[in-house]
């Protein structure tokens, strides 16, 4: 910080123990008074953020568990479009393909997309102790690091979360192309 906000600070301060008829802050304690206010501010702010980073971390974990579930879901429907394919439509396949040797196979178009649906482990949360008021920097530089690690594993959860949200979406766009090829 620079000197002169806490120059004016200080002196705004002798200014009001003028005012009040108080004695005049020694200017030591004032300043040591001042720093531990400022220590005790950054540590409500880092425990206001890991509390925000608990609830995060929960959040993703509930949005993992309903695409996981959906997912499941698509994968189940694709097991019963299969059958469907194999009971109702394998034996037209069969007819078609005895008759005419340039026939349209409709089962080419499941291909994998069943094992397209396949769901990431989640990483287990790592339990992080609530922020305290760091009195070193090392432990300052100790939690900047944890939180920083919380953040890059959160993103990388993020990433998973895409990747299951594509594979549904993916999943559901040829499921109903897939119906809609049955009904006609």
């Amino acid at each position: 910080m620079s000197d002169q906000p806490d120059n004016s600070t200080y002196e705004q301060e002798c200014q009001r123990a003028e005012l009040l008829g108080l004695q005049p802050p020694d200017p030591e304690e004032f300043e040591r008074k001042r720093q531990a206010r400022l220590e005790h501010e950054v540590a409500e702010q880092e425990a206001a953020e890991a509390v925000l980073l608990e609830q995060q971390d929960e959040s993703l974990g509930n949005v993992g568990g309903k695409l996981g579930e959906l997912n499941s879901i698509l994968s189940s429907t694709q097991q019963k479009l299969n059958r469907f394919k194999q009971t109702a439509c394998g034996s037209l396949t069969n007819i078609f393909a005895r008759a005419s040797s340039g026939s349209v196979d409709l089962s080419a178009g499941v291909g994998g997309s069943g094992s397209m649906v396949s769901q990431e482990e989640r990483p287990p949360v790592q339990d992080q102790p609530q922020a305290k008021p760091p009195p070193t920097a090392a432990e300052v530089s100790a939690a900047k690091a944890a939180k920083q690690k919380r953040m890059d594993s959160q993103l990388d959860k993020l990433d998973a979360l895409i990747n299951q949200a594509d594979n549904a979406q993916i999943s559901m766009s040829e499921q109903t192309q897939q119906m809609r090829r049955l009904a006609k």
